[in-house]
């Protein structure tokens, strides 16, 4: 049965997709089966594993608005064990589709279940905002990966977040579990972002994932040639840093009984 995990932040440019990315390469990497949602309009997930993505047809969109058969939407990769349900610009009508729908929070939850036995995992990307994909999202999920800098607004923002998860618990999903915030793009040599590293750290003191992703020019080589690290780099640091990120990520899923 697949594990639902989303990973996702209200904050832009944080590296979710670069997250997404890069713990489906590692589980497929390891022998599973994995899938891969793109509930982002913007599509870049999907980009990486797909050619031309704006002409895709069906997309994610389909499924959600017109129950479209989530089978037929579902587009293999060239990667093995790597499967996606893209996105494109087509999902930007989702909520003025699906506005006064009370159930539609529901909604992608409902498509999966089709699907849920051929997956040992499946990662959902979200987009930067907490926008009703994204409550779809965390509707459907059963773990919660957040991507954070460090940066002022981390602490802050994480709040608001948090608040809303809480939401989402109560009225829809109370089975969702944060399994953690996950720091990104760090660069230590910076006094600055060492600090905020230590403040988040104290805060979250039960909730930071150990693992750390540095600001690396290989992520970016890896997403620009739609490659996961660890297939573009297999031998570097950060490759090795995707697998370690991978099994905290199975030891915080059985943690929270999670299955």
């Amino acid at each position: 049965m697949g594990i639902r995990l989303a990973i996702a932040n209200q904050k832009g440019g944080v590296g979710k997709t670069t997250v997404s990315m890069g713990l489906a390469g590692v589980l497929a990497e390891e022998g599973e089966r994995v899938l891969l949602i793109d509930m982002d309009q913007q599509g870049n997930l999907s980009s990486v594993f797909i050619d031309n993505i704006h002409m895709v047809q069906p997309t994610i969109a389909d499924v959600l608005i017109r129950d479209a058969d989530i089978r037929q939407t579902i587009r293999t990769t060239a990667f093995s064990g790597i499967d996606i349900l893209p996105a494109n610009l087509d999902l930007a009508n989702l909520d003025s589709a699906l506005a006064g729908d009370d159930d539609a929070q529901f909604y992608l939850i409902e498509s999966l279940q089709e699907v849920l036995a051929e997956y040992s995992f499946m990662l959902i990307d979200c987009p930067p905002n907490l926008s009703r994909a994204t409550r779809m999202a965390l509707v459907a999920a059963q773990g919660l990966i957040i991507p954070i800098e460090c940066q002022e607004w981390a602490v802050k923002g994480s709040a608001q977040l948090e608040n809303y998860i809480d939401r989402v618990n109560r009225r829809a999903n109370p089975g969702l579990k944060i399994l953690g915030y996950v720091i990104n793009k760090y660069d230590a040599r910076r006094s600055l972002e060492s600090s905020y590293n230590r403040v988040l750290r104290e805060t979250f003191p039960n909730k930071m994932f150990a693992s750390e992703f540095n600001n690396n020019v290989q992520y970016t080589e890896s997403a620009t040639l739609r490659m996961p690290i660890n297939f573009y780099a297999p031998h570097s640091r950060q490759a090795d840093c995707f697998r370690r990120f991978a099994r905290e990520v199975r030891d915080h899923v059985k943690k929270e009984q999670i299955a």
